[in-house]
């Protein structure tokens, strides 16, 4: 049986990386279905159907199905030529957006004990953005965040979000107490397939730079001087309706 070719050695081995990558980050929201589709079905067995409780667990089992195709969907845009057109976008108020993020993971924060502050200015801060894929962001870091606390002491266990604008751009700060980021890993961290998660597959973040990037903003992550990690994201905010060149109908263009 004649040898293979290093170059196509070198290819299978990409695909089994990319086929692994794809199913470690659709797993988490997939595993979520399951979750809340059991807890629908638990509320609606009961000798009194708490129908309230059945349809919240039906509303978060929706979205994680969502989530999950976002994340394929993003993970293809890894491997497409940038020409690749842009989801539709919309004027998109980061208040209410954070706001529903973080309401996902009431449960998990609860099991956890972690500490939770969110700060976010009584006005709407708006950008233009797929919906869809800036919640994916939050989404991640924030996973991210209670992931590097799991070894944390339960009385130790916080997490703060807050939204500002600074210098013409809407602001958003996610910070852990974690074990920080180590000087080494900040320009890589955001790399595919680069992970210091022993079993991660370094996708996550480079979703999330890809889809900011592609609104026209940064991310970036630093260690927090007492303990911890603080990744913000940086986004431009949406043209005012009294602004003279806004039409809220215009296709945004990818940066």
């Amino acid at each position: 049986m004649p040898a293979m070719q290093p170059e196509h050695v070198n290819r299978l081995g990409i695909l089994g990386r990319s086929v692994a990558m794809i199913v470690h980050e659709a797993m988490q929201p997939m595993a979520s279905v399951v979750t809340r589709g059991q807890a629908a079905l638990r509320w609606m067995r009961q000798d009194t159907p708490d129908t309230a409780a059945a349809i919240a667990s039906l509303e978060r089992m929706v979205s994680d199905a969502q989530r999950a195709a976002a994340v394929l969907a993003e993970l293809r845009s890894l491997a497409s030529p940038p020409s690749v057109a842009a989801r539709p976008r919309e004027r998109l108020p980061l208040n209410g957006l954070l706001r529903d993020t973080v309401r996902w993971f009431d449960e998990e924060l609860r099991r956890q004990q972690v500490r939770l502050q969110v700060d976010l200015p009584p006005d709407d801060v708006c950008v233009t953005a797929d919906r869809t894929a800036l919640r994916q962001v939050f989404l991640n870091l924030l996973l991210n965040a209670l992931e590097a606390m799991a070894d944390c002491p339960a009385d130790a266990r916080a997490v703060s979000v807050t939204l500002a604008v600074m210098d013409g751009s809407a602001e958003v700060a996610i910070v852990d107490a974690g074990c920080g980021i180590a000087p080494d890993a900040a320009d890589t961290l955001f790399r595919a397939f680069y992970t210091t998660k022993r079993d991660g597959m370094g996708m996550g973040l480079a979703i999330c730079h890809r889809i900011v990037t592609t609104h026209g903003g940064s991310i970036h992550a630093e260690s927090q001087p007492g303990g911890g990690a603080r990744f913000v994201v940086r986004l431009p905010l949406a043209s005012t309706p009294s602004d003279p060149h806004h039409d809220p109908d215009a296709p945004q263009a990818a940066s």
